[in-house]
């Protein structure tokens, strides 16, 4: 293959950007992420959210994931063996580079703040720490506070109990203090965002965390959200500022725009962005309720944003179809793709719905292992691993971006958005 000066300098400054990007991030080409913790973690939703964030953001960036969560789990383990056991079983095997310990919603024995409880919780804690360490001497450990009992939204089972997972969520940054480990305030977003459901709509509040305990599925975003936070991952997927006037590209970031053409009124490029957007499911009602009332969809910026258009209403078209009419003054200050049914979105969810599959083989291989004793258990966890690592496979194709054809043009609608 022949490649030309512009080519070679064009593909170095779209690699190098990417390359730029994904070194100011917590994970690193190669990581194996583990996930730890009690039956939150077990869900496999906020992991399987931050397996989408990671990869549709930084989608050249290669990193395993897996899933160590157990429900009832304590800090001293539970049904599935204790921390020992679960950590030479759950933990060792994966070798990982990065663990990430979520525990203490079950830490409290259900009642109100209790002295001898909390105590045990802190040095089960420390101890289980030191187990990790001694299985993974060179992973990079991060704290997770635990979620509430919410007492919030609807009334309690186990009254009191909110306060003592507040207690034990609180004094996690103490506990990274006195082991060197950084810590991630998953709690207070949790609380603030029931807060706001509760004020905004009390019957949908009420479905966030339905049994006090297990936050919906929606709701993990919020943890999911609060550990990219913490790991420092970009909250752009792409930005595109165009003059509509000069037909030039004034601003673009983590995207490449090509054969920029038309007049004031008609605009038509390609587009080939570096991430994809979030996977959100706009068809779950409960979770446009939690995009409308949280800061979720900050960290999901597909700004487009055309300046200097004629007043009227606008039609956008993708690859050919319609995503939506919008006003020339709702162009001008950007509008953010990542909320809408966009080809990049649904590229998004082709690739979460692997995730998601794979996750399926992975909860039934901790069930084989942990709760049967099936003689040949074995080869059958060996075939539900070669299952992952098939599912693992087809996802890096379904990362591999495309570029979009994008078509604006004027047209005369009275319901576009303003």
């Amino acid at each position: 293959m022949r490649w030309s000066c512009a080519s070679v300098l064009f593909t170095f400054l779209f690699v190098g950007s990417a390359v730029g990007q994904v070194q100011n991030f917590y994970l690193r080409d190669g990581d194996r992420v583990t996930f730890y913790g009690d039956s939150i973690t077990a869900q496999r939703f906020y992991t399987r959210d931050v397996q989408d964030f990671v990869q549709t953001r930084y989608p050249r960036l290669r990193v395993t994931y897996h899933n160590a969560g157990v429900p009832g789990d304590k800090v001293s383990g539970g049904y599935a063996g204790g921390a020992a056991e679960r950590v030479n079983r759950d933990v060792l095997p994966w070798d990982p580079t990065v663990i990430a310990v979520m525990l203490g919603m079950n830490d409290g024995d259900y009642m109100s703040p209790d002295a001898k409880v909390f105590a045990e919780y802190q040095s089960g804690y420390e101890k289980l720490l030191g187990m990790l360490r001694e299985a993974a001497p060179h992973a990079k450990i991060t704290l997770l506070e635990n979620t509430p009992y919410d007492e919030i939204t609807h009334g309690t089972e186990f009254s009191g109990y909110m306060s003592t997972t507040g207690q034990n969520a609180h004094a996690t940054p103490a506990l990274g203090q006195r082991e060197n480990l950084p810590v991630v305030d998953s709690y207070s977003p949790m609380v603030e965002l029931l807060s706001r459901a509760k004020a905004a709509n009390p019957s949908f509040a009420s479905l966030l965390v339905t049994d006090r305990i297990h936050p919906a599925e929606p709701s993990h975003w919020i943890i999911a959200e609060a550990l990219m936070k913490a790991w420092g991952v970009d909250p752009v997927v792409s930005k595109v500022v165009i003059s509509a006037k000069t037909r030039a590209i004034l601003k673009s970031s983590r995207t490449s725009i090509d054969g920029l053409s038309g007049d004031e009124t008609s605009l038509q490029w390609s587009q080939m962005d570096e991430a994809l957007p979030l996977p959100f499911n706009f068809d779950n009602g409960l979770m446009s309720f939690l995009l409308s009332i949280s800061d979720l969809a900050s960290y999901d910026q597909e700004i487009l944003q055309i300046n200097e258009l004629p007043e009227g209403s606008y039609e956008l078209t993708i690859d050919g179809t319609p995503i939506g009419n919008f006003s020339s003054k709702l162009l001008a200050m950007g509008v953010n793709l990542g909320t809408m049914k966009t080809p990049m979105w649904q590229q998004a969810r082709d690739y979460d719905a692997e995730v998601e599959q794979r996750s399926d083989l992975e909860r039934a291989s901790l069930i084989l292992s942990a709760s049967t004793k099936v003689e040949d258990r074995g080869a059958g966890e060996k075939i539900l691993r070669e299952g992952e690592a098939e599912f693992d496979q087809r996802s890096e194709t379904d990362l591999k971006i495309p570029a979009h054809h994008y078509m604006l043009k004027r047209v005369n609608d009275p319901s576009a958005k303003q």
